[in-house]
């Protein structure tokens, strides 16, 4: 019998070993390590925040509406968003955030300062005014106040609305 053959046997002196039991220990903690490192992966790919998993651009088949935030959140944390829209040159913009954002989120700065706001039944009704090609940009920073997975709208008066799909972390 060899060296290692010797060593992978059970012994009873000086301490009893139960190889077979102790193979099935470090199996475990193959497995867990393994586990560990993609959960490492993950986090740093952006599953729990900031990443290439989190950051998603979404934008109306018409092109008028295009929506830049994060997917994953946490509670607490606050988060940009940016609304770009697309219309007639010189012309105000409204913008409607619905109603269930504003229940898992509270605004905490935009800029520019829309010309007017109201809430209304739908959401919060944001006007803007657009440049010489039609264009607006609304830079939005939110505080995460909810738990869970939150699905709601951002939508152009008069054209497009685009579906946003959030999950906060407690």
């Amino acid at each position: 019998m060899d060296a290692i053959e010797h060593e992978m046997q059970d012994k009873r002196y000086p301490v009893d070993e139960d190889i077979a039991l102790q193979r099935r220990i470090w199996r475990f903690e193959r497995v867990g390590w393994y586990l560990l490192l993609v959960v490492v992966l993950l986090t740093l790919c952006g599953l729990f925040s900031h990443g290439m998993l989190s950051s998603v651009s979404t934008t109306t088949p018409q092109g008028d509406l295009t929506v830049e935030y994060e997917r994953f959140h946490r509670s607490g944390a606050v988060n940009a968003m940016v609304i770009h829209s697309r219309g007639e040159p010189g012309r105000q913009h409204t913008l409607t955030l619905s109603h269930r954002m504003m229940k898992g989120f509270s605004v905490e700065s935009m800029q520019p300062q829309p010309v007017r706001s109201a809430g209304t039944r739908e959401g919060l009704e944001l006007t803007l005014p657009a440049d010489a090609h039609g264009e607006s940009t609304l830079y939005l920073t939110w505080r995460s106040d909810g738990l869970g997975y939150f699905k709601s709208k951002i939508g152009l008066e008069g054209g497009g609305q685009v579906s946003v799909t959030q999950f906060i972390y407690p």
